[in-house]
């Protein structure tokens, strides 16, 4: 696609000597309106599978897994004093990675909300909408990854799965290439969009000095649930205890003294939520938590 600085009348980026207008123009708008027609049916996605998760069908589901992801530090009354970047991070791993185990419709224990949503709205989604959904359910789980390397100007970030093996990643998000740091940990869930893959929520930030740890403690959760679960997978397990990655965030902040939680941090409510900023180094799209 052309450099959105060239004007109507310069010559075409493409070399042909002829005028943008006359050359390449319609070719660029068009792919560009594709583009943002995408990201928009992905955020529209977001927006839904959050509403589809606070209908009161899974209210029990809700609050086994506040308790389970957070450990305990918030509950269902407790949600509005999560900060907007622990909504976005929860209600990811909410949507994607939980099985659901307290529905009244047995069919739906055991799935993931992603995957009822799909089914339940089938005839009312777009083809993009679809295809989106459906390369979400089909992406491994969220995981914790190393940065390797940022290009600001093109907006996209190389990172390394530091628990699965073979898994390095090129992500189109502006944000984590502006300002991420090489080395650092990023707690992050990639999701496909179309040609790209984004960081999905809000990524949570480790020091590189965490990595060792970090891969130990899932380690040594992978080999206890192996004993537990003879032939199961490493991407199966990582789906199943992806709230793990989490918890050891929340170790990480016990032992340095910070709050793990806004709920635990008088100033983490005023503007900038203070607190989470340790954590929680930059943001990726919105979406509207109500």
């Amino acid at each position: 696609m052309a450099d959105a600085k060239v004007k109507r009348n310069d010559p075409c980026p493409c070399g042909s000597g002829k005028k943008y207008k006359r050359c390449c123009m319609a070719r660029d708008k068009a792919e560009q309106a594709e583009r943002v027609s995408w990201e928009r049916a992905a955020q529209d996605m977001r927006v839904a599978l959050i509403g589809f998760a606070k209908e009161a069908s899974f209210v029990k589901d809700l609050a086994l897994g506040l308790g389970l992801f957070w450990q305990d530090r918030y509950t269902v009354e407790t949600i509005p004093m999560m900060s907007v970047d622990e909504s976005l991070r929860f209600f990811d791993w909410f949507a994607h990675d939980y099985r659901l185990q307290a529905q009244d419709e047995p069919s739906h224990n055991g799935k993931r909300l992603i995957e009822v949503y799909r089914s339940e709205v089938a005839d009312a989604l777009s083809d993009k909408e679809a295809s989106i959904l459906d390369g979400w359910i089909a992406s491994p789980p969220g995981s914790a990854f190393t940065l390797l390397e940022t290009d600001a100007a093109q907006g996209t970030a190389v990172m390394r799965d530091l628990l699965l093996e073979d898994r390095t990643l090129i992500v189109h998000d502006g944000s984590a290439a502006k300002h991420g740091e090489v080395g650092q940990i990023l707690l992050a869930r990639p999701l496909p969009e179309q040609s790209h893959v984004r960081l999905a929520g809000a990524t949570a930030v480790l020091p590189p000095s965490e990595a060792d740890g970090l891969r130990a403690f899932v380690e040594e959760k992978w080999q206890a649930h192996l004993a537990e679960h003879e032939g199961a997978t490493k991407v199966e397990f990582l789906r199943d205890c992806a709230y793990l990655v989490t918890h050891y965030a929340l170790a990480w902040a016990d032992r340095e003294g910070r709050p793990a939680v806004a709920a635990d941090d008088p100033d983490a409510r005023g503007p900038g939520g203070q607190a989470m900023q340790r954590l929680v180094k930059w943001r990726q799209e919105r979406v509207q938590i109500h």
